[in-house]
């Protein structure tokens, strides 16, 4: 629903209440936000920014589950670092997230991530997503220095490398990043994929 992950003065108000929140100051904020599984990845995540240990980027990893507990043992080892925790969160409430970051980050393992919708929904808002090459929807959406970044999922150090790329690149403008950003994700919406199974319809008729 490319509407509902729109842009609003309401919505960038909101996410700047949240920013002052959580403390964040001026700093480039890099979210997960998702079930907090192994096969996602969220503590490699978590240990890739501890190993760049930026002090002008923040980490925010949003949602619950089974690897809570872990995170919040290695971010507690780390209070030099910018490192917060968000609640579990309906969709609803999911624009304000991305508006939030600068930097989206989906790093699942294995073929557990067969498309991975977050990444749309963050596109829609102009955040560019780093992803592994394990997830379904790179390589329609995610084009590394273009749209975003991507890592290969089985390099141990890949996805440190790619965070520590994709944050020296958010040090700069980022309009030229977001225009392209917009172009590649405005194929994908309700219209767009209404248009598609049309024409795909018609051309199973006339193939009869």
């Amino acid at each position: 629903d490319a509407a509902h992950f729109t842009r609003t003065p309401a919505i960038e108000a909101a996410a700047a209440r949240l920013r002052t929140e959580l403390e964040l100051g001026s700093r480039r904020v890099v979210l997960f936000a998702g079930k907090l599984l192994p096969a996602k990845q969220p503590g490699a995540l978590l240990d890739a920014f501890v190993k760049l240990a930026p002090h002008d980027a923040a980490l925010v990893i949003a949602g619950d589950g089974p690897e809570l507990p872990a995170l919040q043992a290695v971010a507690a080892r780390h209070p030099e670092l910018a490192i917060r925790f968000l609640p579990f969160a309906n969709q609803s409430e999911m624009p304000v997230r991305y508006a939030l970051a600068d930097l989206f980050v989906l790093p699942s393992r294995g073929i557990y991530e067969t498309w991975g919708l977050a990444v749309n929904e963050a596109m829609h808002l102009g955040v560019p997503c780093l992803v592994s090459d394990r997830v379904g929807c790179q390589r329609d959406l995610v084009t590394e220095g273009e749209t975003g970044w991507v890592f290969p999922a089985t390099e141990p150090d890949a996805l440190s490398g790619a965070l520590g790329r994709a944050l020296e690149a958010l040090r700069g403008d980022p309009t030229a990043l977001r225009q392209r950003i917009a172009a590649r994700i405005a194929r994908y919406t309700y219209a767009a994929a209404a248009r598609g199974l049309a024409a795909a319809v018609q051309q199973a008729i006339r193939r009869r």
